[in-house]
């Protein structure tokens, strides 16, 4: 399915051809994330992201930049997270040479001009206050700040206005040259891809600066001896919550596990939690479950779009299917019905040239490895509705459990007595 060769620089080549299609998704994944960052800088890595496309000594401006792109009809992007950054354009086959050349030029001899660097950080601010006013993106920020405390896994990956607005031109190099290394890389190529690829990857992104690889602060796991509520309050006419307790790290095989219970739980609209939550009581609109893991720890969490006159009766009815995922066993039909649901979720996500990418480039830089789909389709069967179960028990006990509110409410009061029963 895939290839993956390392560049005499260090930089991790992986391809996966797709000759049926005409298109070509060219990404690269590094290694660089909000939790590399100090409190001083917090923020940066997201800024970053915005400046790699504000001109190169190659190709000096944005609009040079969005210029080429349009200009062959393709489109770009990046996404910067917590411990990954990753930047790509997906074009043409026939133009993934220039896609190439744009992409390395960015990365490589980008400007940092100081003056495009205070007009963005206007643009940033925008950002950070679009993204406050909508609840429903809002609330994970503040869960995970919640969750993981004052340490960089709970920061804000976009940072604080002050200090976006404090950031020079000599922060940006000194950040670029601890992670940017080729070795803390991954080059990746999905779709229609010419046999000569791999000259391709070498006449681009052979000439990448050596650099560091700065490791970033282990989680220091917080004991937590009893549930933990925020709110946050804002006028609005819905309540957006997260509800979750700390899970497993990307090295834990209770993940499969973890998975396949958030599937139950909350994906689709067969899920336990959109049945009893929306379709038999009309609570809600937006209703659903996760199971995300970090390198060194993770989360599983419910999240819901509730009516704020039925809020509370909304947390009981929550709180009740996940006491009952650890007090009854599913059924079989159940447990089929969501293994099944996340094959098919993976073959559909497969037939996307972006999804891949970014899959094998995130995968690759957080692991020096690769898990095939099947691989973990092969660990998914093996989950039994008694690791289910126990994992249930393991996770839903009410002390563990964090609460993150976003509503007109003055103080948390009445969620803790309902967390607390």
């Amino acid at each position: 399915m895939h290839q993956i060769k390392t560049l005499s620089n260090g930089l991790t080549l992986i391809t996966v051809n797709r000759p049926h299609l005409d298109s070509v998704t060219t990404l690269v994944a590094v290694g660089a994330g909000s939790r590399y960052e100090t409190k001083k800088i917090n923020g940066i890595s997201h800024f970053l992201e915005h400046m790699f496309f504000k001109g190169s000594t190659k190709f000096p401006s944005a609009e040079k930049i969005s210029t080429l792109v349009d200009g062959i009809g393709a489109v770009n992007n990046a996404i910067t997270d917590k411990e990954v950054t990753y930047y790509w354009i997906k074009s043409s086959a026939k133009h993934i040479k220039l896609s190439s050349d744009i992409l390395s030029s960015m990365i490589k001899e980008s400007l940092f001009s100081q003056e495009e660097i205070d007009r963005e950080k206007g643009v940033i601010v925008e950002e950070l206050r679009m993204y406050r006013d909508n609840p429903a993106r809002y609330v994970w920020e503040l869960y995970e700040r919640l969750q993981y405390g004052n340490q960089p896994l709970g920061w804000d990956t976009g940072g604080e206005e002050k200090i976006v607005n404090s950031l020079n031109r000599e922060d940006f190099i000194s950040y670029m040259d601890s992670l940017y290394a080729p070795e803390n890389m991954a080059l990746v190529y999905v779709g229609k891809i010419p046999a000569s690829i791999e000259e391709v990857a070498k006449e681009f992104f052979l000439s990448l600066p050596k650099r560091k690889q700065y490791p970033f602060k282990p989680f220091k796991k917080i004991e937590q001896k009893k549930a933990k509520v925020d709110v946050f309050y804002k006028d609005t006419d819905q309540v957006n919550l997260v509800l979750g307790m700390e899970g497993f790290d990307r090295y834990d095989d209770r993940k499969y596990v973890g998975r396949v219970l958030s599937c139950l739980l909350g994906e689709g609209m067969s899920s336990r939690l959109f049945i009893q939550v929306r379709e038999r009581r009309g609570l809600a609109y937006s209703i659903g479950a996760h199971s995300g893991s970090y390198k060194d720890t993770g989360a599983f969490t419910v999240y819901g779009g509730l009516k704020l006159e039925k809020i509370y009766e909304g947390m009981e009815v929550i709180l009740a299917e996940l006491q009952m995922m650890a007090s009854e066993k599913v059924t079989d039909k159940e447990l089929k019905k969501a293994k099944e649901m996340i094959r098919g979720r993976i073959a559909l996500q497969s037939e996307s040239t972006n999804f891949l990418a970014e899959y094998f480039g995130t995968s690759f830089v957080l692991d020096r490895k690769i898990e095939t789909f099947e691989e973990i389709l092969q660990k998914i069967d093996k989950v039994s509705k008694e690791d289910l179960q126990n994992l249930a028990k393991e996770l839903f006990v009410r002390q563990k459990y964090n609460l993150q509110i976003i509503g007109p409410f003055k103080n948390a009061s009445k969620f803790e007595d309902i967390l607390n029963l």
